[in-house]
């Protein structure tokens, strides 16, 4: 049995992965070509239906969603394979410089579209280790070249993605009393 949640993507929810991604727009600089977009944004639709929270993506360039007064940035890769405890997940960031959302929930979407494997999330004071930052062009103990500069921690450093309600639950109840 995995520890991450699988969640299956139906046309509606890729059709509103691609009306974000057409909002946006591809980066100039993309090497991915506007993919990793339609990827980050349908590992947003995923986590929204598991979750539920208010999106503030369109508007906020900090963080996705919010939800019980915790700012939620998702994170996405695209992949081929089913993801593997060992593998990393990233926040692109400056070394040092302060992370902006309060928790980051890291998923990975099938390059087809079809399936969303929510992997787990960190608060960002776990994420921002200075064990975990990695400069671009650095090569993990596994031989994979990180394509960008920032926090690259292996999943099984994150927290199970059914733990992320309590989470939620216990930082809605120190906020409220």
């Amino acid at each position: 049995m995995s520890r991450f949640i699988l969640y299956r993507p139906t046309p509606e929810d890729v059709a509103e992965a691609y009306a974000r991604s057409q909002r946006l727009g591809v980066l100039p600089n993309s090497f991915t070509r506007g993919k990793g977009r339609m990827a980050g944004f349908l590992g947003e639709v995923a986590f929204e239906r598991t979750f539920g929270g208010d999106y503030v993506g369109d508007e906020s360039r900090t963080h996705d969603y919010e939800i019980k007064a915790s700012s939620i940035d998702v994170k996405a890769k695209i992949c081929s394979t089913v993801p593997q405890m060992t593998y990393c997940v990233s926040v692109p960031a400056q070394r040092l410089k302060p992370l902006q959302a309060d928790v980051y929930f890291f998923t990975r979407v099938l390059n087809d579209y079809s399936k969303v494997w929510l992997l787990g999330w960190a608060t960002a004071k776990s994420v921002q280790q200075d064990k975990f930052y990695k400069k671009k062009g650095e090569a993990d103990d596994y031989g994979f070249t990180f394509l960008s500069s920032g926090y690259h921690l292996p999943i099984n450093r994150t927290r199970r993605p059914d733990s992320f309600t309590n989470y939620l639950d216990k930082q809605s109840g120190r906020r409220s009393g």
